[in-house]
């Protein structure tokens, strides 16, 4: 999956922002979106870091209480307020469990409470690895609001054992195409199981309370179009809401992709024009990419990444077009996909 490039920060060309601050800062479309969506009184933002959501929050709500427990982030949190002349956010450089803390903002009575976890380092994420404490903060902070929402990392494990304890919807939000944030909306804040939006189009998918059986297809033949889709909706569990919405069928290849006879429009997929199904063969796909006119030949499909280049060169060496064809594979039908990206 590409990496999604660094998305620019909530004013960021009048703030002076450290670069090893801004790897897990939110993103300006996101911080919006969400400013908007918890828009209240009074907001109580857990773990604000250098303030790129904070802000947002101070547009919308008539006052923010921003606790971060880093020294440097809260400072550069206060002098970001400072700079762009925001009056109404009270920043505590404390912890978010500490009892002077929790004491302080319960006498405030919190319209909603806004919590951005720490991130783990460890490859695989789980819910208790994260800090402070999920189940901690919902400990504290409930009998202060029955609206929460959290922040967890998008890959989270372990979120069937939360839903036991406490009620929550999982909004997975997709940004310029890509998985960017996964926040957790409790209680009042729920408005179904699971939903994904893509920004900054706002386009929405949300799950089904009835099973949904979309088309399920083994073969890529008699269709005109192919569409990849946003790690989103596959994370999210979605696909079946997407495809239904857009009539198209679904085929698992590596991945799910989707299939229709006319072209569909969405934020959540990347649509291509299926020119030609071949076998699986070297030979024969050669010879179709020399027929179409090709000159670069994408490999779409999972191969090892240490031949990747090997496989590619031994077609790009061989044409002389200047067409891009990206190559899938159904291995199970013996079948080569040929497609121009639309």
């Amino acid at each position: 999956m590409p990496r999604l490039k660094k998305q620019p920060l909530i004013f960021q060309e009048k703030l002076k922002i450290p670069k090893e601050f801004l790897k897990f800062a939110t993103p300006r479309d996101v911080a919006n979106y969400r400013a908007e969506k918890l828009k209240c009184n009074l907001l109580v933002e857990l773990g604000a870091g250098i303030g790129a959501q904070t802000i947002a929050f101070s547009r919308k709500c008539k006052k923010v209480i921003a606790v971060e427990l880093d020294k440097s982030r809260a400072k550069i949190l206060s002098d970001n307020i400072k700079k762009l002349r925001i009056n109404n956010v009270e920043v505590i450089n404390g912890d978010a469990l500490n009892k002077s803390v929790i004491q302080k903002i319960s006498k405030e009575s919190p319209d909603i409470i806004f919590f951005d976890t720490e991130r783990p380092e460890e490859s695989e994420r789980t819910l208790d690895k994260i800090k402070p404490p999920v189940v901690e903060i919902l400990k504290f902070y409930l009998p202060m609001a029955k609206k929460i929402a959290i922040e967890i990392p998008p890959y989270t494990k372990g979120l069937e054992e939360l839903r036991k304890k406490f009620d929550f919807e999982e909004e997975f939000i997709s940004l310029k195409e890509q998985l960017n944030r996964l926040t957790l909306y409790f209680y009042e804040l729920k408005t179904c199981e699971k939903s994904a939006i893509a920004l900054p189009s706002k386009e929405k998918i949300i799950q089904s309370d009835k099973k949904i059986n979309s088309q399920k297809i083994n073969s890529a033949k008699n269709f005109k179009y192919l569409y990849s889709i946003d790690p989103t909706i596959i994370l999210s569990g979605l696909i079946d809401e997407l495809a239904s919405k857009l009539n198209a069928s679904v085929l698992e290849l590596n991945k799910p992709l989707l299939f229709s006879d006319n072209e569909k429009k969405s934020y959540f997929i990347s649509p291509y024009r299926i020119i030609k199904i071949c076998r699986n063969n070297e030979k024969e796909i050669l010879s179709e990419l020399k027929k179409i006119g090709a000159g670069k030949a994408i490999l779409r499909y999972t191969v090892d990444p240490k031949d990747y280049w090997k496989i590619r060169n031994f077609y790009e060496k061989q044409l002389e077009g200047k067409k891009e064809i990206n190559l899938f594979m159904n291995e199970k039908n013996n079948e080569a996909i040929l497609c121009e990206k639309i």
